[in-house]
């Protein structure tokens, strides 16, 4: 057995493990979410009023009219599955000011969601730039499905008794 250790000098140093997945929360649903540091409560869709979903549907739109956030999604749908943190990173970077349209949208479907957390401050997004990193991370991911299930649905429903038939009959 030789006393020394060889070494490949073109090996790359350890990258950092990305943490697994959860699986997304239903949004019918509250929810009661461990966060790093705390938790907070979440509200189901149905509870979510107008006054909260407006501005979110208002930056979602402001949103899609960025060329470099549509770009960054096309990238991160042909990566497929999930993104590393330094491909999220490298998305984030080429999105200029979108980046900072998509993080308003984010604090604001935090509020919107949240029913209550256990820091002192109150929900609010002032509050919500006042939670430790680890902890608005995760709640931003935890609140994802929400904005989906916030989206008006424009698929027909087929239903037989409609006294109008479809355009496409």
């Amino acid at each position: 057995m030789p006393d020394t250790l060889d070494i490949d000098p073109g090996a790359r140093a350890p990258r950092p493990v990305d943490p697994p997945k959860k699986a997304a929360l239903d949004p019918t649903q509250a929810h009661r979410v461990e966060l790093p540091g705390g938790w907070a409560d979440l509200r189901p869709v149905s509870d979510i009023t107008e006054r909260m979903r407006r501005p979110i549907k208002r930056l979602s739109t402001r949103l899609t009219s960025y060329p470099s956030f549509m770009e960054a999604v096309q990238q991160g749908e042909a990566a497929g599955g999930e993104l590393s943190s330094e491909q999220q990173l490298a998305i984030a970077a080429s999105m200029g000011d979108a980046f900072d349209v998509l993080e308003e949208l984010q604090d604001a479907l935090v509020v919107a969601v949240t029913r209550g957390w256990s820091w002192e401050h109150p929900v609010s997004a002032d509050g919500v730039l006042d939670l430790p990193t680890p902890a608005l991370d995760a709640l931003r991911q935890a609140v994802a499905p929400w904005q989906q299930a916030m989206n008006p649905n424009f698929e027909p429903t087929p239903d037989a008794g409609s006294p109008t038939g479809p355009s496409s009959a």
